[in-house]
């Protein structure tokens, strides 16, 4: 109980770090406001609300995460350790066991500053080695076209791996079929990886939010994975692209310069 409300505290204190963080030094120099009468009267009026309405978007997205936060360990934490019965046996209560003991690792990663230590990689090969950990761990076909010539960027490859994990997962889980697929090519001085699922694609709100943190269409989700990848992914240099294709599916885009 002690580790998960570390973990929630944890969680909390750096959503609000990172929300009231992007929003720091916005109210500078409002404390002293113009003389009544001077010309300067109503930008500084104009000023106070543009800072107050954005005091209250900051109030209302630190509300939804903390709900979001919640909802995901009642659902993964809370729900599965209530419901082992007085009659289950040993395995049954270590698999609920685990499964609740991943619900905080998934929330501790999200929380974790991995080293940016960056060198020459081979894009194919990172693929590759995240394709094969991914298929051991779900139900999904994988689908990869790669590039026989050496396409190559400069990035973590710990880190570039956690990501495909990430891009990977989120096109499993609302992709709404069995296959994704993946390429990986050179175009114009850029390394490209593009992962492609074959739902119904996305929304134009998901389209328009999917990087904001602890939006999810899903209700069990804690809307992290892409904010998260975005984030590891600029942090290297690199770029990502969400976008529906016109035969239908979601496609995202990862590209680097080449190296």
């Amino acid at each position: 109980m002690e580790i998960a409300i570390g973990v929630v505290v944890g969680a909390i204190l750096a959503i609000a770090g990172f929300i009231l963080g992007r929003s720091s030094g916005r109210s500078v120099g409002l404390s002293e406001g113009p003389l009544a009468g001077s010309p300067e009267t109503d930008d500084h009026a104009a000023l106070e609300d543009r800072s107050s309405s954005r005091e209250s978007e900051l109030n209302t997205v630190l509300v939804e995460a903390i709900g979001r936060v919640s909802a995901f360990l009642k659902t993964n934490v809370r729900k599965p350790l209530i419901e082992a019965g007085e009659a289950a046996g040993a395995d049954e209560l270590r698999e609920r066991i685990e499964h609740a003991l991943g619900a905080l690792s998934d929330i501790d990663f999200f929380l974790e500053e991995p080293s940016m230590s960056r060198s020459g990689q081979s894009l194919v090969s990172l693929v590759e080695n995240v394709a094969q950990e991914f298929s051991g761990d779900q139900d999904v076909r994988l689908r990869m076209q790669l590039a026989s010539s050496p396409v190559r960027a400069v990035v973590s490859g710990p880190v570039m791996m956690d990501v495909l994990y990430l891009i990977l997962h989120n096109a499993s889980r609302f992709g709404g079929d069995s296959t994704i697929d993946i390429a990986v090519q050179a175009i114009d001085g850029r390394s490209l990886i593009l992962v492609r699922d074959h739902g119904p694609g996305f929304s134009d709100e998901a389209l328009q939010r999917a990087f904001d943190p602890f939006y999810s269409t899903s209700a069990e989700g804690l809307g992290l994975g892409l904010p998260h990848a975005r984030s590891l992914i600029e942090q290297m240099g690199g770029q990502i692209e969400l976008r529906n294709v016109s035969d239908g599916g979601a496609e995202v885009e990862v590209s680097f310069p080449s190296s």
